[in-house]
């Protein structure tokens, strides 16, 4: 399975298994079950993917594909390679999880059901390759589920689910370490059990009224639901992890001494510049029209390290200007014309004038190597209990 972000599709190649009972052909064979010939024509059920943008059969024409039981059941094996939309919601990106959907639509009188051909060797509807597994998804479960359709809008139990199976696949992301074991030992119980991953299973069914009831309109539908969930490990080492680098190595500049001009607005400046060329990694990303969890990311680390540059231009200028007193004193000339509403600004300076000032930026200096990394461990506790749970 491979999913495409720009597009909003997700490419699927599956083996689909049909079974069907049509008495005309019980009791041609006294075996168990034969082959059909590619040239016989036989009749089918019709089957569409609903929701796929190509399909594409990739069994051979001179394989065989039916089966014929003595009891009259036809079995249909055909792989197809399918490409589906898939509509994704990006806020939680790149700590999202979606659900991918391949729906099957069967009109013309036939009922369609998840079951167990005889050809099936799996006791559930649905068995995955999980060493072919390679996506930027991981695949947490699948879901199916047969429910009664119609082409009326408002059809009256419309959507009933007759049959629905609920599998968990937790164990699927191991079978990826053993690739090359399973190409090494072909057939062992390990290898069997992750080619063949059926994960752990709960089915339930229920009657619906329509399905009995139902006219021409009514028709049903298969569905299988993929509960995908982003694999982070790419974006930890590309975005997260190196922006929360270049944040804390502004913190750096809290400890170089005040009066080391070039050192302390080089450190920020860099800080600033570098992040901005980060934040310019998500631009392969489809535009949206709202905000995601990658950009309120890349947003509050650009906010730490501006705010780092801006404290030391706070903390220089206080440096320089926080030993001068400012006081105002009565104008002689306005005293000379008998008013006193004219003032006159007259700066004194402190016998030295740097101590005052430099106790003041110190204090500053000191009290941001607390806030700073305070406020950025509050952020990141608030973040990922927002996203990830």
């Amino acid at each position: 399975m491979c999913y495409t972000l720009c597009s909003q599709d997700f490419h699927v190649s599956i083996q689909l298994v049909e079974q069907w009972r049509d008495p005309r052909v019980a009791n041609l064979t006294q075996e168990e079950r034969v082959p059909v010939a590619p040239e016989v024509e036989m009749w089918i059920p019709h089957v569409d993917f609903t929701n796929a943008k190509t399909t594409t059969v990739t069994t051979g024409e001179d394989e065989t594909s039916m089966w014929v039981s003595r009891d009259g059941f036809i079995n249909r094996a055909l792989r197809y390679d399918i490409r589906a939309s898939c509509p994704m919601n990006l806020q939680s990106f790149p700590l999202d999880k979606q659900r991918c959907k391949l729906k099957l639509d069967g009109v013309d009188d036939v009922r369609l059901q998840w079951g167990f051909p005889f050809i099936w060797t799996q006791d559930v509807p649905v068995v995955t390759d999980a060493t072919a597994l390679h996506s930027q998804f991981k695949l947490t479960g699948i879901t199916t589920k047969a429910y009664v359709n119609s082409f009326l809008p408002n059809a009256k139990g419309k959507g009933c689910t007759y049959a629905a199976s609920m599998c968990g696949f937790e164990g699927a992301d191991d079978c990826l370490t053993d690739t090359q074991h399973c190409e090494d030992a072909v057939g062992t119980q390990e290898c069997d059990g992750c080619q063949y991953f059926t994960g752990t299973c709960q089915n339930r069914s229920r009657d619906c009224s329509l399905l009995e009831t139902g006219d021409k309109n009514t028709f049903t539908t298969l569905e299988i639901q993929l509960h995908l969930s982003r694999r982070l490990a790419y974006h930890l080492l590309q975005m997260y992890i190196p922006s929360t680098s270049i944040v804390i190595m502004s913190w750096v500049s809290f400890w170089i001494d005040i009066a080391a001009v070039p050192a302390r607005v080089c450190l920020g400046v860099t800080t600033v510049l570098t992040m901005t060329a980060q934040s310019g990694r998500t631009f392969a990303m489809p535009e949206v029209s709202y905000v995601r969890a990658i950009d309120v990311w890349i947003v509050v680390c650009q906010l730490f390290v501006f705010s780092a540059l801006i404290e030391y231009a706070v903390v220089n200028f206080v440096y320089r200007f926080g030993g001068l007193v400012v006081r105002k004193q009565p104008n002689s000339k306005a005293q000379d014309h008998g008013t006193d509403d004219v003032t006159a600004v007259k700066i004194q300076q402190l016998k030295n004038p740097g101590d005052k000032g430099k106790r003041k930026a110190q204090t500053i200096d000191n009290a941001c190597r607390v806030i700073f990394p305070s406020s950025f461990i509050v952020f990141n506790l608030v973040y990922w209990a927002v996203y990830l749970l």
